[in-house]
C-alpha cells in the first residue's frame, strides 16, 4: 500500500506541474533528464554542436564574479511554479530589475498584480524557451578584462530536447545589449550546468566531477584551459559525485557565502550522501586554501529527511544550500518541517548578518531536483568596482596598530579608498584614508584600548562617483578583530606610612573579562599595622598578555604604579597584589628579564617618584607552586620600595570577572555535553523549547576547568533549545539545537 501511495502521490504532483505549465503554455520539464531526453543523451553530448563567430574566447580572460557580489539583475523562466517565482519576484524586483522569460506577458502580470505586486522594475521578455530551471542554461555573467564590461557566457546545456532553453543565452544577450561568448562548438564546446558551479570571484571554481562525466571527449586539463579563457577560472576544484544526488549538481549541498565561506549540508551521521559530502569536505579542506591562502571557515546547515523520517534515496533532496544571494537579501528554501525551516533562517542570520534572510516554501518544487537557486540566474552589476581584502578574524592579535590591505580596482578608476572603523561599544565610525603603493591600498587602524573589540568596513570610490563597501552589505555586516596587551613598565613609588590613611587602587587595562574600576580601604583609628597590612591585600588577575595601571591614592596625593605583562599563549596569570605598611628592607640583584613560563616573557622596570627612592627589585622563582607570579610591594625603612615576583600556589577562580561555558556537539540527535569553568557555587541549569516549556533542570558546579556534565534531551522532540545558567556569575544563555 505505500508503494501504491507513493506512486499516486508522484503522478498527483505531476499532474499538478503539467496542468500549471499547460497554463503558461509550456510543457512541463524536470530538472533532470526525460525518459526520451535519456534515450538520445550519449548522441547529444557527442555531436551536437551550435553558435556562430561568438563561438571564439574573450581575447583575454574574463573575470566571473562571486553570486555574493554586486547583482545588477535577476532572471526567471515563468512555467509551472508560479506560486514560488511570483514570490521570489516579489522580494528581488525591491534590490535588481527582475526579467521574467515568458510567452504570455498578459497572463504573468495578471497573476503577479493579483498577487499584490505591481511591475516596477520588472520586464517580461517573450522570449523562446522549454524550461523553468535557468540557473543551468542561463547566461554566466562574466566582466571582460581592461575594461570590465558585463558580457554573457554560454554553454551547450546537456537537455537534448531543450533547444530554445540552449539558445537562451544569445538570445537574452541581443535584448540586453551584452556581447555573448558560447562554448558550444568545438575546439571550445563545453557541457556544463549552472547548478554545478560555483565561483568566489577570484579565478576559483568549484564543481563535481559531472563536468567530466559529461564531457566524455575532454581530458581534465581541456576543461580546466576552456573554463580559462571563457572565464577566467585559473583554479578549478573538482569533488566527487554523490551517489544519492541524482542531478550531482554542487548547489544541492555546498555554498560559498563569501570568499572564505562554505555552507555545507549534514546528513545525520552515515546517513544518505552524509559520508561522501564529508569526505568532500575533508578533500577540499585538506588540500585547497581561499584565495587569500587561508583555510575555509565551514558553516553546517542540516538536510531535512522526508515526513516518514527517511533520506535520499528514499526521499527527496530537501536541502537548505540551493539558496539565492542577491545584494542584501538571502532567499532560502523551505519545506514542511517548520523547525528546522527556523534552524536553517538562524544559521544564515548568523553566518551572514546584516542581510535579510527570507525563507520560500520549496516543497513543491523539491520533487523535480530543485530550489529557489535552480529556478533562477542572476545578473552581475554594471560597473563594477572590485576591493579584494583578506579580513581579520577575531582572534587577530596586534599590538600598536592594525594594518588593513586591499585591492580595489574599477574601469572608470579608483578615487578614493577608505576604511572606516568603530569601537564596538559605539555607534560613531572614523573614517581613514587608505594610501596607494601601487599595487595596494593601506592604512593603520591605531590602537583603541587592550581587550577591544574594533569593528570595520572598507568603502571604494570610483571615478563615476559609485561607492561600493566590503562586505557588501556594511555597516550592516562588519569585520572586526580585538586588540590586546603588549608588554609595558612596572613603576612604583612612596611609600604607605599610616594605617589610618584612606588607600585607593584602581585598576584600568587591557582584561578579557570585566574590568575592575576601583576598590577602597578605609583603615580605623584602632587599626594595627598588622591589621591594616591584612586589610590591604587584593586578589587581582590578569587576563593574557594583559596590563593593569594600579593607582595609589594617599591623602590626596596620587602614586601611579603601572605593571603590564605580556603571556604568549592560554595560560590565565594570578596576582596578589599586597602594600605592607610595616616595610622591610633587602639587597637584591639588578633588574632583568625573566620568562617566568614556557615560552612566554615578562620584562619589568622600576622608577621612583621625586624624593624617593627605587633601590632594587627580584624575582624569585618556586616551580614546586603552581608556577603563578604574584606581585608584593614593600617599603623598608629608609624610604626604599622594592618590587618582588614570587611564585606562590593561589588560585583565583575566573568566574569573579567572567563566566566560560560550552556546549558539544551542537547540533545533536539529543546527547549533549556542556562543558563549564569553576563555579563560586552551584549553578541552576535550565533547559527551555521554543515555547518556553522547561524540558531540563539540575544543579551543577564545578571546582575546576572544563568540567563536563552530560545533558540526554534524546526523549525530546528535535527542534531549537534554550539553555540557561543561573548563579552568582549572572545569567547566560545558549541555543542548541536538537535533531
Amino acid at each position: 500500500m505505500l508503494k501504491h501511495y507513493k506512486i499516486s502521490l508522484i503522478l498527483i504532483i505531476t499532474s499538478i506541474l503539467l496542468s500549471a505549465a499547460e497554463v503558461a503554455g509550456q510543457q512541463f520539464f524536470p530538472k533532470g533528464l526525460t525518459p526520451e531526453e535519456k534515450a538520445d543523451y550519449q548522441h547529444f553530448i557527442h555531436t551536437y554542436e551550435y553558435g556562430d563567430k561568438s563561438t571564439n574566447p574573450p581575447s583575454a580572460p574574463p573575470r566571473t564574479p562571486a553570486e555574493f557580489e554586486e547583482a545588477g539583475g535577476l532572471i526567471l523562466s515563468w512555467t509551472a511554479y508560479s506560486e514560488e517565482l511570483r514570490e521570489i519576484v516579489r522580494h528581488a524586483k525591491k534590490r535588481v530589475p527582475v526579467h521574467i522569460i515568458s510567452n504570455n506577458a498578459t497572463q504573468v502580470q495578471s497573476y503577479l498584480e493579483a498577487g499584490d505586486i505591481s511591475m516596477d522594475n520588472i520586464f517580461i521578455q517573450e522570449l523562446p524557451f522549454n524550461s523553468v530551471w535557468v540557473r543551468d542554461y542561463g547566461p554566466q555573467s562574466v566582466y571582460l578584462d581592461g575594461s570590465d564590461e558585463l558580457a554573457f557566457v554560454d554553454w551547450l546545456y546537456n537537455r537534448p530536447h531543450r533547444p530554445d532553453d540552449n539558445m537562451l543565452p544569445v538570445n537574452l544577450a541581443g535584448e540586453l545589449g551584452y556581447e555573448v561568448f558560447q562554448m558550444t562548438a568545438s575546439p571550445n564546446r563545453l557541457v556544463a550546468t549552472g547548478g554545478n558551479f560555483m565561483t568566489d570571484g577570484h579565478g576559483t571554481g568549484f564543481s563535481s566531477r559531472l563536468i567530466m562525466t559529461e564531457n566524455p571527449g575532454l581530458t581534465e586539463s581541456q576543461v580546466d584551459e576552456i573554463k580559462h579563457q571563457y572565464m577566467g577560472i585559473d583554479r578549478y576544484i573538482k569533488m566527487d559525485e554523490l551517489p544519492y544526488d541524482n542531478i550531482s549538481h554542487l548547489d544541492m549541498h555546498m555554498k560559498l557565502l563569501d570568499e572564505e565561506t562554505l555552507l555545507v549540508a549534514e546528513f545525520p551521521e552515515g546517513i544518505s550522501d552524509g559520508p561522501y559530502i564529508e569526505n568532500n569536505l575533508e578533500y577540499l579542506l585538506t588540500n585547497h586554501q581561499s584565495s587569500y591562502e587561508r583555510d575555509f571557515s565551514v558553516v553546517r546547515i542540516p538536510m531535512v529527511s522526508a515526513p516518514n523520517g527517511n533520506y535520499p534515496p528514499q526521499a527527496h533532496y530537501r536541502t537548505f544550500t540551493n539558496s539565492l544571494i542577491l545584494n542584501d537579501l538571502v532567499l532560502v528554501p523551505q519545506y514542511y518541517n517548520t523547525t528546522l525551516n527556523n534552524e536553517a533562517l538562524e544559521i544564515y542570520r548568523q553566518a551572514m548578518p546584516g542581510y535579510d534572510i527570507v525563507g520560500i516554501n520549496m516543497e513543491n518544487v523539491i520533487p523535480a531536483s530543485g530550489a529557489i537557486h535552480c529556478i533562477t540566474r542572476e545578473i552581475a552589476a554594471h560597473n563594477p568596482i572590485f576591493i579584494a581584502h583578506a579580513p581579520a578574524r577575531m582572534d587577530t592579535v596586534e599590538a600598536t596598530e592594525f594594518s588593513v590591505k586591499a585591492e580595489a580596482r574599477s574601469a572608470a578608476g579608483i578615487e578614493k579608498v577608505s576604511v572606516w572603523y568603530s569601537m564596538a561599544s559605539e555607534e560613531q565610525f572614523t573614517q581613514l584614508p587608505m594610501e596607494f603603493d601601487g599595487e595596494t591600498y593601506s592604512a593603520a587602524i591605531p590602537r583603541l584600548g587592550c581587550g577591544e573589540k574594533v569593528e570595520y568596513y572598507i568603502s571604494a570610490t570610483d571615478g563615476s562617483g559609485k561607492t561600493i563597501h566590503k562586505p557588501l552589505v556594511a555597516p550592516a555586516n562588519l569585520y572586526a578583530f580585538v586588540f590586546r596587551g603588549k608588554e609595558k613598565d612596572f613603576s612604583a613609588s612612596k611609600r604607605v606610612a599610616a594605617p589610618q590613611e584612606e588607600i585607593t587602587f584602581s585598576f584600568n587595562g587591557c582584561l578579557d573579562h570585566d574590568l575592575i574600576e576601583e576598590i577602597t580601604w578605609n583603615f580605623g583609628e584602632d587599626a594595627s599595622p598588622a591589621t591594616a597590612a591584612d586589610k590591604m591585600e587584593q586578589e587581582v588577575f590578569f587576563a593574557t598578555e594583559g596590563h593593569k595601571t594600579i593607582t595609589l591614592i594617599v591623602n590626596g596625593e596620587e602614586i601611579i604604579r603601572e605593571q603590564y605583562i605580556l603571556v604568549t599563549g592560554d595560560t590565565e596569570n594570578v596576582f596578589n597584589l599586597a602594600v605592607d605598611v610595616q616595610g622591610q628592607g633587602s639587597v637584591n640583584p639588578a633588574p632583568g628579564d625573566y620568562y617566568y613560563n614556557e615560552g612566554s616573557f615578562a620584562q619589568l622596570h622600576a622608577e621612583a617618584s621625586e624624593g624617593w627612592t627605587f633601590d632594587h627589585w627580584r624575582i624569585l622563582p618556586d616551580e614546586t607552586t603552581f608556577n603563578e607570579p604574584s606581585l608584593s610591594l614593600t617599603i623598608d625603612q629608609d624610604m626604599t620600595a622594592i618590587a618582588v615576583f614570587e611564585q606562590i600556589a593561589t588560585y583565583v577562580p575566573r568566574w569573579e570577572s567572567k563566566f566560560l561555558f560550552d556546549v558539544f556537539p551542537n547540533p545533536s540527535r539529543g546527547l549533549f555535553t556542556l562543558v563549564i569553568s569553576p563555579t563560586p557555587a552551584p549553578v541552576n541549569l535550565q533547559i527551555f523549547n521554543m515555547h518556553g516549556r522547561r524540558v531540563h533542570q539540575e544543579k551543577i558546579s564545578s571546582t575546576t576547568w572544563d568540567k563536563s556534565i552530560p545533558i540526554n534531551l534524546q526523549h525530546e522532540a528535535a527542534g531549537v533549545y534554550f539553555l540557561r545558567l543561573d548563579g552568582e556569575h549572572g545569567t547566560h544563555t545558549k541555543k542548541i539545537i536538537l535533531r
